[in-house]
């Protein structure tokens, strides 16, 4: 589902209110589009049940009056098929975690992507479900919440400096309300990266890399060192 220009504020705002009713079967993740019109919104979500009970649940982002809805039945390999709509392109991209899509993150965000290259956006994913009702010390990554991916692409490399810059300024404008990364989506490394990324955990994990992995041959990643 997509959505007019010019109406960022609203939509983030029922965004966040259709997740936090969405059930388990329900998930649903949101895109601000920068373009020459201004910001656009744009839903992806997938109902994993009766179709009758997806398009009820449906009703409040309907009701908003999307411009451009391609929402049907598929199977599950058509879905998986299409999850990712973006063809390869040079980028540089980092996140966030942050522990409620406030007002305050709102308004950043419509700030920021107001007059904004169309080559940016902002990913955000909502974490509830079953993964936000797990202990956080029985898994490495912080919940419940929202996954912010902030992305800066380019075809013509005199344009990297600004993409670089774009998303830098616009997650430390975001990093005092975050408490956390995704390492999987960080366009840079360092050890205090994946340190944030783990937090209070970092130190079990180090625990199961010296058992498993004591010459660090397994590196070239986001790096938990043995030592």
């Amino acid at each position: 589902m997509t959505y007019a220009q010019g109406r960022i504020p609203e939509l983030l705002q029922a965004f966040r209110k259709f997740v936090a009713a969405a059930p388990d079967e329900m998930n649903v993740v949101g895109e601000v589009l920068p373009s020459g019109e201004g910001a656009r919104f744009h839903m992806m979500v997938c109902h994993c049940g009766d179709p009758s009970q997806g398009r009820e649940l449906l009703r409040p982002l309907q009701k908003l009056k999307p411009q451009d809805e391609t929402v049907r039945v598929a199977s599950y390999l058509e879905t998986q098929r299409t999850i990712n709509p973006y063809s390869v392109a040079a980028h540089f991209q980092t996140n966030l975690f942050l522990p409620d899509l406030n007002d305050t993150v709102i308004a950043t965000i419509e700030t920021a992507t107001k007059d904004a290259r169309p080559t940016t956006r902002v990913f955000i994913v909502p974490l509830y479900g079953a993964i936000s009702r797990v202990k956080s010390s029985e898994t490495a990554f912080p919940q419940p919440g929202y996954e912010l991916d902030l992305m800066g692409r380019w075809t013509d490399p005199a344009d990297k400096a600004n993409a670089v810059r774009w998303v830098k300024a616009l997650r430390d404008k975001l990093q005092p309300l975050a408490r956390g990364v995704y390492t999987n989506q960080l366009g840079e490394t360092s050890e205090d990266l994946v340190k944030t990324a783990y937090s209070l955990n970092y130190s079990g994990l180090v625990q199961i890399k010296r058992k498993y992995d004591p010459n660090n041959v397994l590196r070239l990643n986001q790096n938990i060192r043995p030592n």
